[in-house]
């Protein structure tokens, strides 16, 4: 196809479509982010009364070559792999067929629509994998021997190896810190007693919803996620982005991962070895642990090391892995819940649930994390199981549904506005419009997603009945059927990337399910710092971010129905990106584990004051952050 050059770019920059489109066809832009933060190329695809949207992390000055599948309005896959100048790039919709694409348009937010040029634009045949494109780079390494960012400087920035081996250990010589004698040893709340039962348990008093200790302390679960030493950069394709020779595998395999995503470098670790020598974990756990009680946190949270967490005797709740897929999904990881293979899958995969039976300072543990099929907001799955013709044991379950609603496929017919010459048409592709099938298959999705909820949580319940079952950690709650096999877990969990969490929300959710809340992930970060990216939501400087954090804290702590909220994370990510390319100023510690002083204080300030904060005794603050869109994931 032809080349549609430009060098300004419009509001919606449209590629010509001169011939129907193939799921082989691929998009190639050349394209430059001129803006000093991270900004996102949309691409979006339209046709057949739909709107697939791909949003792809540009890189500042980075003289960027798009590659992208036209299958990716599939949306089989939700997040594309990272390439060169491309950072974290994420699907929004599905379900729109390369045949069906009428529109293909390229454009950026319009806060950030002044900053992208697009050189060159066009739809290729296809790429096969022996004539990848030429990528294009930034003439210098865009990272330190530090692994630090090259072209900014800021407050805190080390300067040598020798200065952090300095900091670190320095900070080991003071006195380690413990619970206060307010707190029972499981950083309960002594002055707010009620019935032990040697588990961390959840509690009604007929106002507010409460975590409960092993002690029978009152608890508020105030932590952090990834508390590890690494987070590790994906430097497949990027390897002349670095100043100086990284190990290689055969000197240090310990700091090399291989991942789907590409060849992961361990920097954090790198640094930190290099720093306090030989025995650098011990000392790396040490310093953590002191650093979690001064801070004021009570829990380590989820994805943390796992080594860490035994040592440091801390509560803690528990990452359960590699949730049940089975060998055929229906729809990106949503599994055939209706199959042997899964009930047998689920079974396996609740043994993990052994190691922690008897410990007492887990608190619970997540199933999973943000179900990827649910980042679809209009799903339907008997819709989606009619959208091919694959045989499944759910396809058969759906069926079998609809043929016991109906009398005759005439009813059928009748209602749906089909025309289907019997109810075994359904095991073939069909394309239904209008609405009149809209409370059959979402009937069925419903009945789905509790089954798919239920065998998972059952399995988990019989090998550990001590434990809470936290949940599923959804993205974020956009319907009804989210809710479905909520009586199935302890705890309803979700993620709330927001500039603080909805109270009015959190309650309706609290009121239909019967449960308390839990937040599994939230961030406010900065872009004055060593990141281009402030996180899904960012504020200009530190200052903000810290006044952010309180901002967010301070409200989630009033909210009756919850019962604590993790932050997301303990360290920056790295700048050149983690496996998928995310690049966030989001942790307490820069790159090289240096606290954030402004991080710190309001850290302190805020965590000590949520006893009185869940109990009413004190207001939250009520300062609102000025968010900024560059930078942000969002944006």
């Amino acid at each position: 196809m032809g080349s549609n050059p430009c060098r300004e770019i419009d509001p919606a920059f449209e590629l010509t479509i001169s011939r129907p489109l193939s799921a082989e066809d691929v998009i190639i832009a050349d394209v430059i982010n001129e803006a000093d933060a991270m900004i996102n190329l949309q691409v979006i695809f339209s046709g057949d009364e739909r709107r697939v949207v791909v949003r792809i992390g540009l890189f500042p000055h980075w003289p960027t070559r798009i590659c992208l599948p036209v299958k990716v309005a599939e949306g089989g896959r939700l997040f594309l792999r990272r390439t060169p100048g491309c950072f974290k790039s994420v699907v929004e919709g599905a379900n729109l067929a390369a045949e069906d694409i009428r529109r293909i348009t390229l454009s950026a937010a319009p806060e950030t629509a002044q900053y992208l040029h697009i050189k060159d634009a066009r739809i290729s045949d296809s790429i096969s994998a022996d004539s990848q494109p030429e990528y294009t780079y930034p003439d210098e390494p865009q990272v330190d021997e530090l692994h630090q960012w090259r072209a900014r400087d800021w407050p805190g920035k080390t300067q040598s190896l020798d200065e952090l081996a300095e900091s670190l250990k320095s900070e080991l010589t003071d006195v380690a810190p413990e619970f206060g004698s307010e707190h029972s040893q499981y950083g309960g709340w002594r002055a707010t007693r009620l019935d032990a039962t040697g588990w961390f348990r959840t509690h009604y008093d007929g106002e507010r919803w409460w975590l409960v200790d092993p002690d029978g302390c009152a608890f508020w679960s105030n932590g952090v996620d990834c508390i590890r030493p690494d987070g590790g950069v994906n430097v497949s394709g990027i390897e002349n982005m670095f100043t100086g020779e990284m190990p290689s595998i055969a000197q240090a395999p310990h700091l090399w991962t291989q991942r789907e995503e590409g060849r992961i470098f361990h920097s954090q670790t790198y640094n930190l070895e290099r720093a306090l020598g030989s025995d650098w974990f011990e000392k790396w756990c040490e310093l953590t642990r002191r650093r979690i009680i001064r801070y004021g946190f009570n829990t380590i949270a989820n994805w943390s090391d796992e080594d860490f967490t035994q040592r440091a005797e801390l509560p803690h709740v528990f990452t359960m892995k590699n949730f049940p897929k089975t060998e055929k999904c229906i729809f990106r990881d949503f599994p055939d819940i209706y199959s042997d293979e899964y009930t047998q899958r689920c079974e396996v995969f609740a043994r993990q649930l052994g190691k922690i039976a008897n410990d007492r300072r887990v608190i619970g543990y997540f199933m999973t994390n943000e179900p990827q099929w649910a980042f679809l907001t209009d799903f339907n799955l008997g819709l989606q199981l009619l959208r091919d013709e694959c045989a499944s044991h759910t396809r058969a379950a759906f069926i079998a549904f609809i043929k016991a609603r109906y009398s005759s496929v005439s009813e059928l017919n009748a209602v749906w506005g089909t025309q289907l010459k019997a109810f075994d048409d359904l095991h073939k592709k069909q394309v239904i419009k209008g609405a009149g099938h809209t409370r059959d298959t979402m009937e069925f999705t419903c009945q789905a997603i509790e089954r798919f909820v239920r065998i998972a949580a059952e399995a988990c319940r019989a090998v550990d009945p001590n434990h809470l079952n936290l949940g599923l950690r959804w993205a974020w709650i956009h319907s009804d059927y989210q809710l479905s096999g909520s009586q199935h877990v302890d705890v309803f969990s979700i993620n709330f990337y927001d500039l603080r969490p909805d109270a009015e929300h959190i309650a309706r959710l609290a009121a239909k399910t019967g449960k308390p809340l839990m937040i599994g992930e939230f961030h406010i970060g900065a872009l004055d710092r060593g990141l281009p990216s402030g996180g899904i939501r960012n504020v200009k400087t530190m200052r903000e971010s810290a006044e952010a954090y309180r901002y967010y804290v301070e409200h989630a702590a009033a909210i009756p129905a919850l019962i604590g909220a993790h932050y997301f994370m303990w360290n920056d990510q790295h700048v050149m990106g983690r496996f998928d390319g995310e690049n966030m100023q989001i942790g307490l510690h820069d790159i090289c584990y240096r606290p954030y002083p402004e991080m710190v204080a309001s850290c302190q300030a805020v965590n000590a004051a949520i006893p009185a904060l869940h109990t009413g005794q004190r207001q939250p603050f009520e300062h609102k952050p000025t968010v900024v869109i560059e930078g942000s994931l969002i944006g």
